[in-house]
């Protein structure tokens, strides 16, 4: 291969570059519905933490390495460092319904909190909502960078298409090498420039068709999880929503109110 079939090559690989598709189409659940992990028995709620020790790894300076001349004067210095274990403390808290384990989402179903029942309400609408508008976030994000894309091929086309047009001709001459005139290179530069001014038009378009893309199956894939409620998942808010629900288990009647005894005369 002569080097303007190389030139060829590199030229056809690099628009071949340009012509990456955007990624499909998202698929979203036709109807979505949140499934909690456990129901409510009747058992009362408990929330119960712990801390432990586990052991980790730490890069930390073992000492001093001195250097020294043949004088025994010295030079120069060291950090010696090392792996060494480490115990360290951890705390970590569950919720439990008797004696089984339970998820948070679980738990503030079960004890039927209205705070976290509002806000289950709007956030099931949320990802309902982000389901149904994915595809029209997906039409949308190809249709406004189609264009720019199309473009794109076009200028990609034109000044590659010059260049390439220069080297076919020059490889018909049959000399090798060819020594470009003037105005020979003025075209092969000009092409040169054209054609990455349109690889950039388009590689911009389809990065933001992309990006589109990527926003839409997001959406598509959306659902609930129990970081999107925020405190009402924390170990006090928790324990104050078992505290509660235990208090209305078997509706017991409270404490009758102590009452004085009548003096007799």
């Amino acid at each position: 291969m002569n080097a303007r079939a190389s030139m060829m090559v590199v030229v056809l690989g690099f628009a071949a570059f340009g012509c990456a598709i955007p990624k499909p189409p998202p698929t979203a659940p036709d109807e979505y519905e949140y499934t909690f992990e456990h129901k409510r028995t009747g058992e009362p709620l408990k929330v119960q933490g712990e801390s432990f020790t586990y052991t980790t790894t730490q890069r930390v300076e073992l000492g001093e390495q001195q250097y020294r001349d043949s004088q025994g004067r010295l030079v120069g210095s060291s950090r010696i460092y090392g792996n060494q274990q480490v115990a360290r403390r951890g705390y970590a808290w569950d919720v439990y319904q008797g004696t089984q384990r339970i998820d948070a989402l679980s738990a503030l179903h079960i004890a039927r909190d209205q705070a976290f029942e509002e806000a289950f309400d709007e956030r099931i609408m949320e990802v309902r909502e982000n389901h149904a508008g994915s595809m029209e976030v997906y039409e949308k994000g190809i249709k406004d960078h189609s264009g720019k894309r199309s473009t794109g091929i076009i200028v990609m086309g034109v000044g590659y298409g010059v260049m390439g047009g220069w080297l076919i001709a020059a490889a018909a001459t049959r000399e090798d090498p060819i020594l470009p005139t003037a105005g020979s290179t003025a075209i092969i530069i000009g092409g040169v420039v054209v054609g990455a001014i349109g690889t950039w038009l388009y590689q911009s378009a389809l990065g933001g068709m992309r990006r589109e893309a990527n926003k839409a199956t997001q959406m598509a894939n959306d659902k609930i999880t129990a970081s999107d409620f925020g405190k009402l998942t924390s170990e006090k808010y928790l324990r104050d929503v078992a505290r509660a629900y235990n208090a209305g288990l078997g509706g017991a009647a409270p404490p009758a109110k102590a009452t004085k005894k009548k003096k007799k005369k």
